[in-house]
């Protein structure tokens, strides 16, 4: 009797220890049932372009949009920032591999943030057809994806021809600095800017056209930084000071700057603040300087997220969306901090005034975009 209650004492400790022997003696490890887990939650993994974040601009919003979902929806992330466009291409390619292939029941979406990496994103799309739990985003373009997957398009036409619009109000001058002629966004920024500017001029000439007879008379120029669709995203505050200097002003309300050129804005913001020679617009999110009295937003952390709730959603993500001035995706913030500015604002840009303005850079947006 007392040998069997030896053993049922060796039994008890045996199991609440979580152990077992096997034949040969062996301890045999049973699973911890307090141990953790490896998570199933649905997985967003986005890939930049070269050093895309840190810029304090787009690419930053999208990181914060990204990660707000997550917290809200109990998502896992995986934000890389690649150290070149190549080692991006190399992400990409491992990315859609293990999408491609995965043979589990976790939900994953890859959300690429840049127009560097489209023609790979166009030919290798329909690879996540085989995985019914894989999904793609690929942001800022107009032209939806022939595989699989989703694009979205913030159109900066309305928004920045509203910019444009209400730039004389605050210099008698204006230079653009562009990243390049050839991405799309770009583009569309510098001609809805240029467009709401010499509108502006026109009517308060009383709609003649101004012939200038010098280069140097033109109140609105456009600086272009690179050639190719990557170029001119960043820059370096020595090349950046080099294009400064070439504008003589004798006080910030000679000339106004706009930076259309990602990470590279933060570089010119920077330097004006420093020099205290120009007006600053911020562009795609808001610039909190003295010397800038107004910014050209982009909502892309409210876009990126809303996608992730349509992908999360049972109808999933519409395959394009274009989400611009009217739909409140994009906007023109004021934010007078300087009392020149507060003045000019107060007796000029009155709420009537911007108003009018806003509706007539909707009706302007759809135009353009038909």
């Amino acid at each position: 009797m007392k040998e069997k209650f030896l053993w049922t004492i060796v039994v008890i400790l045996t199991c609440c220890l979580g152990i077992s022997c096997s034949k040969d003696g062996d301890i045999v490890y049973l699973p911890d049932p307090e141990e953790q887990k490896a998570s199933t939650a649905p997985l967003v993994t986005v890939v930049y372009d070269a050093e895309g974040v840190g810029d304090q601009s787009y690419n930053d919003l999208i990181y914060c949009g990204v990660e707000e979902a997550a917290v809200k929806y109990g998502l896992r992330t995986l934000q890389l920032s690649p150290l070149t466009n190549e080692e991006g291409l190399a992400d990409l390619e491992r990315l859609i591999q293990q999408m491609s292939t995965a043979n589990d029941t976790i939900r994953r979406l890859c959300i690429v943030a840049s127009p560097v990496y489209d023609e790979f994103v166009r030919k290798n799309s329909s690879r996540l057809e085989s995985n019914p739990r894989a999904d793609l985003l690929y942001l800022e373009t107009t032209t939806p994806l022939q595989g699989k997957g989703s694009t979205l398009y913030l159109p900066y036409y309305g928004a920045m021809y509203e910019a444009g619009n209400i730039a004389s109000f605050f210099a008698s001058n204006v230079t653009l600095f562009a990243a390049n002629p050839v991405n799309e966004s770009v583009a569309e920024a510098v001609k809805g800017f240029s467009d709401g500017f010499n509108d502006r001029q026109n009517e308060t000439a009383g709609d003649a056209q101004t012939d200038y007879d010098n280069i140097d008379e033109v109140p609105l120029k456009v600086h272009y930084l690179g050639e190719k669709a990557g170029d001119g995203f960043a820059l370096d505050d020595e090349a950046a000071f080099e294009l400064l200097k070439e504008y003589e002003v004798v006080s910030p309300y000679d000339y106004l700057i706009v930076p259309i050129c990602g990470g590279a804005a933060s570089t010119f913001s920077r330097l004006v603040d420093i020099t205290s020679a120009y007006t600053y617009m911020g562009v795609d999110c808001a610039q909190n300087s003295v010397f800038s009295p107004y910014s050209a937003v982009k909502h892309i952390d409210r876009a990126v997220a809303q996608c992730i709730s349509q992908w999360l959603s049972a109808e999933g993500m519409p395959k394009h969306q274009s989400l611009g001035l009217a739909s409140g995706y994009t906007d023109v913030v004021l934010h007078p901090y300087n009392n020149y500015y507060k003045t000019l604002v107060d007796e000029n840009l009155t709420t009537s005034v911007m108003n009018e303005i806003r509706q007539q850079a909707i009706r302007k947006e759809e135009a353009y975009g038909k």
